[in-house]
């Protein structure tokens, strides 16, 4: 009887201990925390669970959610317990571009894909700098312009199988699949000598889409619960398929990246003495400037992941949506066709840069696909911030959303597909943001 009233003492003083915490944290949150001033809902101030419904509950629904919070509260506020979120296209600069100073990731907001250890992910401004360096010049003009051959050819195979298509009336064509395989084999010729070949699939369904919308939609939860992707790369495949199939193509796609790595590694995958241009992977795994602990497999497996996904998913998805405007307006398709009737073929990107309705096309898809519509928070370390009348305190993450550019004053009648505003606008290039901006800004733009 004693030990039951001793362990009864212990709960009840337990149970007492977490309410003194709770309603301590909450005093704190809302009344002594340094963004306590800043406007918000109280609820988005008090708990992350506010922005959990939203994300996992609504399904993604936190981006939109935040632009009604600003028609509400103003042009900056408290979306978390410890983030601001600017709605103003004229801070972009500030808050991104490199003469501001040193700029780090949220750690919060990297766990949303298990700490992952990419480029992309990688929270320390210095950290970032040096991955940053080993990989960037795969990015150059020069290396694209010497790529060029490879994504021809890839373009050629694709128009030879939409003949097909063509020449059978009647049949139809996902052609946001057609964009995926094509984008893919591309990305992964370059990262590893060794074509995913998806444009060889039948009706292009095999693409790594489900894979990409699978890593999206668990990377919502894991925000919240960061050990599901530890978990995730622990646990015996078939265990997944079993308990969790609609997720198998996140546990697939992450294993086999990291593989390919270690194919590289070991001399398996001898692609790159086959190709005549140069090979991601290949090139870092013998660079002497990066230190060995980040060329390990799993670190490399991240950085693949990123390239591959970055380099298809968003690209195909600006084909996709330019392919429906030109599609659906067929006096900009006419005008784009004679443009380019005037140009030397074969073509060279850097001549196809200078098509002005081309320029426009290219551009306003871009602005409409969005790049990534999610926030992206950062932190100034080494000063404090300044909004208007509002001074942020150092190491506050402080988040704008892409989406938020799309601004009436900005781009009049900004959901139209209007590739003449780009035309003779250099002003426009400041808000030209779906590849970020600053020394983190997406390597991909060329």
């Amino acid at each position: 009887m004693a030990v039951l009233l001793l362990g009864g003492a212990y709960l009840a003083f337990a149970a007492g201990a977490f309410a003194v915490y709770i309603v301590a944290l909450a005093v704190y949150r809302l009344y002594l925390s340094p963004i306590a001033k800043f406007p918000g809902p109280k609820l988005a101030a008090l708990s992350n669970w506010y922005e959990f419904y939203y994300d996992v509950v609504r399904q993604g629904g936190f981006t939109w959610h935040i632009q009604e919070l600003h028609k509400k509260y103003g042009p900056i506020i408290r979306i978390t317990p410890t983030e601001l979120h600017i709605d103003d296209p004229d801070y972009y600069d500030v808050l991104y571009t490199r003469g501001s100073g040193r700029r780090n990731k949220y750690a919060y907001f990297s766990g949303r894909f298990g700490y992952a250890s990419d480029t992309f992910s990688t929270i320390d401004h210095d950290l970032h700098r040096q991955r940053r360096k080993a990989i960037s010049p795969f990015f150059s003009v020069a290396k694209i312009a010497d790529f060029q051959p490879v994504i021809a050819a890839k373009v050629d195979r694709l128009c030879e199988k939409l003949d097909v298509y063509a020449a059978n009336k009647g049949a139809v064509i996902r052609l946001s699949r057609a964009w995926m395989a094509l984008t893919t084999d591309i990305i992964t010729e370059y990262a590893f000598a060794k074509s995913y070949d998806q444009l060889e699939s039948p009706d292009f369904a095999d693409t790594l889409h489900e894979a990409l919308v699978a890593i999206y939609v668990t990377g919502h939860f894991a925000l919240h619960f960061p050990i599901v992707f530890p978990i995730l790369d622990v646990l015996p495949e078939w265990f997944v398929k079993w308990g969790q199939p609609d997720i198998m193509p996140v546990v697939g796609l992450r294993k086999d990246l990291a593989k390919r790595v270690r194919q590289i590694r070991d001399g398996i995958n001898k692609g790159h003495k086959t190709v005549s241009h140069p090979t991601i992977f290949h090139e870092v795994l013998n660079n002497d400037e990066l230190p060995e602990d980040e060329k390990s497999d799993a670190r490399l497996g991240d950085e693949a992941q990123l390239i591959i996904a970055a380099g298809l998913i968003t690209t195909s998805w600006v084909l996709s949506v330019a392919s429906y405007h030109l599609a659906s307006q067929p006096k900009v398709a006419a005008r784009l066709r004679a443009e380019l009737a005037a140009v030397k073929q074969p073509y060279d990107w850097r001549q196809l840069e200078k098509v002005p309705f081309l320029y426009g096309v290219v551009h306003e898809a871009m602005r409409l696909a969005h790049g990534i519509v999610t926030r992206d928070p950062r932190l100034a370390p080494d000063a404090e911030l300044q909004y208007g009348d509002w001074t942020i305190p150092r190491n506050t993450p402080v988040s704008m959303t892409t989406y938020d550019i799309m601004n009436d004053k900005i781009f009049p009648d900004p959901t139209a597909f209007v590739p003449e505003r780009w035309i003779d606008r250099p002003e426009l290039d400041r808000y030209f943001v779906p590849f970020g901006k600053g020394s983190r800004q997406c390597m991909g733009i060329k």
